[in-house]
């Protein structure tokens, strides 16, 4: 994702209406009425048995140029209310329910989809990948009454790779680049960047892109700014109506890059939509969380969480690819994320851990903050507080001796 600087004063983000879930019935009747046509389905075994193993062409890469895309703009349908008598078995079905952008059918969606075909391995692989975050994205989209679409933008973005980084610096499932980032209030710093982090760079994209369907009215060029940028995407919509065009995405300037997303999500949605024709087993997801929430107020090594939990560390990193080092600096991250299946394991271990009793003692000089000294020493304020029984009637003056907490030792990962 590549937009364009925001300017001072932007207007406060407003969620999206409701959309409807009308693509449900629609997916009904075609199963009704579709008769599979047998040359097209010798054609494609053809095509797999073909392509089968085939992992160096680029899951998305440019096949044919200028395959002549058709995009009739157009904004959520009302909302259409199912009673389903079944609750959804998988995530996959939950998220069905809730397609609702235009579909597109052009070539370039076929394109997209023999690209799939080609790689299924990487396919397999990226969808396993997805499973700690999958459901968490889908939930918030339909809390916001977003399109469920948007839950798999990550697999285009990403890969649904939380430490992917591309070369423009953009980084994390969303891919927002640094400028980007702080604008959605994402930190940035040697302990954390919040680009990586799963609760805050959510929020940031469906922020941004409820702004960018706030300002265009319509799915399909909210997604062509998210990729290029709003004002470039206004600009080529100016552009194609002063030559008295209308703004498809035919008629739009666009880089190659930009005029091949939606194509790339539509693939996507087709694969989700019916797996079967592709050859595929969606991975079971079970329809709810995969992780859960530990607010913490003070530092902690996750090293000896997971070593007292008795759990592998990488689970823990998985669910925390925002944190830059093994520990939780609690002025700077407050919240733990751990697997469902493991919560007890790592909570009954954050109740037994104990840092080093290793203390600092600082002498205030004339001057100093507790905001200042909290921030040289790498603590949170209210520890500081909390260890030196300070309060609003109790304050620092310049002599006091001060205790400082413990913060545990900086390291990688890996170590």
């Amino acid at each position: 994702m590549q937009p364009d600087s925001f300017k001072n004063g932007i207007k406060q983000l407003a969620t999206v209406a409701s959309i409807g879930r009308y693509r449900a019935i629609f997916a009904i009747l075609a199963w009704i009425v579709a008769t599979p046509n047998q040359a097209w389905g010798n054609a494609q075994q053809s095509e797999l048995a073909l392509n089968a193993g085939n992992e160096e062409v680029q899951m998305f890469g440019l096949v044919a140029p200028n395959p002549g895309l058709e995009l009739k703009m157009s904004g959520p349908h009302d909302l259409v209310t199912l009673d389903f008598s079944e609750e959804p078995g998988d995530v996959w079905a939950d998220i069905r329910k809730g397609f609702s952008i235009p579909d597109l059918e052009t070539q370039a969606v076929k394109v997209r989809e023999r690209a799939l075909l080609k790689n299924k391995r990487m396919v397999k692989s990226m969808l396993q990948r997805s499973e700690p975050y999958i459901y968490f994205i889908a939930q918030e989209c339909a809390k916001r009454g977003m399109p469920s679409e948007l839950a798999i933008l990550p697999f285009i973005e990403s890969q649904f790779n939380p430490h992917a980084r591309s070369p423009s610096a953009a980084e994390g499932l969303w891919q927002f680049i640094p400028s980007t980032g702080r604008q959605f209030d994402l930190k940035q710093n040697k302990w954390v960047d919040e680009r990586r982090d799963l609760l805050a760079s959510t929020r940031a994209a469906l922020d941004y892109l409820t702004y960018l369907y706030d300002m265009h009215g319509d799915w399909h060029l909210a997604l062509l700014s998210y990729n290029w940028g709003e004002g470039s995407v206004l600009r080529a919509v100016k552009k194609a109506q002063e030559a008295g065009l209308e703004p498809t995405l035919d008629n739009l300037e666009l880089p190659l890059e930009t005029r091949h997303y939606i194509p790339k999500l539509q693939a996507l949605k087709n694969l989700i939509q019916s797996p079967e024709r592709f050859g595929l087993d969606l991975p079971k997801f079970p329809n709810k969380p995969y992780f859960a929430e530990i607010k913490r107020n003070s530092d902690v090594d996750l090293r000896e969480i997971a070593r007292l939990a008795g759990v592998e560390l990488e689970l823990i990193r998985k669910l925390n690819p925002g944190l830059n080092q093994p520990v939780l600096y609690a002025a700077h991250s407050n919240t733990l994320l751990v697997p469902v299946e493991y919560s007890a394991k790592i909570q009954a271990s954050l109740k037994q851990y104990k840092p080093p009793k290793t203390q600092r003692s600082y002498t205030v000089q004339k001057g100093d903050t507790l905001g200042e000294i909290a921030q040289r020493f790498d603590v949170s304020v209210k520890s500081l507080q909390r260890l030196n029984g300070l309060s609003k009637k109790k304050l620092i003056k310049p002599g006091m001796k001060l205790n400082i907490p413990h913060a545990p030792k900086p390291g990688n990962w890996e170590s």
